[in-house]
């Protein structure tokens, strides 16, 4: 009897290991790898072209204008350039320098008078970013832009001559000096890895300019109007080098 049940056991020892194996689950976790942000790395330079969106109110008053149609307003167009470099030993850390400058005027031909308005500004300094990249090609950039600069408000008349030609009558001039902090956010894409197209968005804080306009080069006004230049900036810029994102 005994030998029976050994050999029974024998012959079944193949179909019990069969099903054990069957119920074994073999799991594997399907959730995704997290990915972190790729590599930023650029050596670029180019264009920029930005709107600085300014209150010029107080300036608009300074000189008198019963017309207003020599007041202010608007943005100023600005045009500049820009270079940055990534820093190989810090990832994803970006250094550039900048600089552009524009203006926004408006004028009155009454007559035999031509009357023009202008508000000049240059903007020049450094800048640090940090970038993220989400997917490859595009990078979102956190920093701060920096420098100094200067303004410059004129009103500008001339008379007419008998050929209806305008000549030189005199010229109001005012000039200050000023520094900036400027929060920026910057979108990038790579056309390819030597071109970029960039949009931006900042916030222009004037963090210091003197205490008096130069009036006509030749020393302090003892009438200030009261601006400064800080304000909403939007942009875009072209940049061609050495990309890697």
């Amino acid at each position: 009897m005994k030998k029976i049940l050994l050999l029974i056991s024998i012959l079944l020892l193949p179909i019990f290991l069969k099903a054990q194996e069957d119920e074994i689950e073999l799991t594997f976790d399907n959730e995704p790898l997290k990915q972190e942000s790729l590599d930023y790395f650029v050596l670029i330079g180019g264009i920029t072209f930005d709107w600085l969106m300014i209150n010029e109110s107080n300036l608009n008053s300074f000189f008198n204008d019963e017309s207003g149609k020599l007041q202010l307003s608007g943005p100023i167009q600005l045009t500049g350039g820009q270079g940055s470099t990534g820093i190989p030993w810090v990832k994803n850390l970006r250094l550039g320098v900048f600089g552009y400058g524009g203006s926004i005027e408006s004028e009155i031909v009454k007559d035999a008078s031509l009357t023009q308005s202008s508000l000049t500004a240059s903007m020049f300094g450094f800048s640090i970013h940090y970038g993220y990249v989400p997917f490859q090609n595009f990078a979102i950039l956190a920093g701060v832009n920096a420098g100094w600069g200067d303004m410059t408000y004129e009103v500008y008349n001339a008379l007419s001559t008998k050929e209806n030609v305008f000549s030189g009558n005199g010229t109001n001039r005012l000039v200050k000096d000023y520094f900036f902090a400027m929060p920026n956010i910057q979108l990038e894409y790579a056309l390819a890895n030597f071109i970029i197209m960039r949009v931006d968005a900042s916030y222009n804080l004037t963090i210091g300019q003197d205490a008096d306009w130069t009036y006509n080069t030749l020393g302090s006004n003892s009438v200030n109007p009261d601006i400064d230049l800080s304000g909403l900036k939007i942009g875009f810029g072209v940049m061609v080098g050495l990309v890697n994102f």
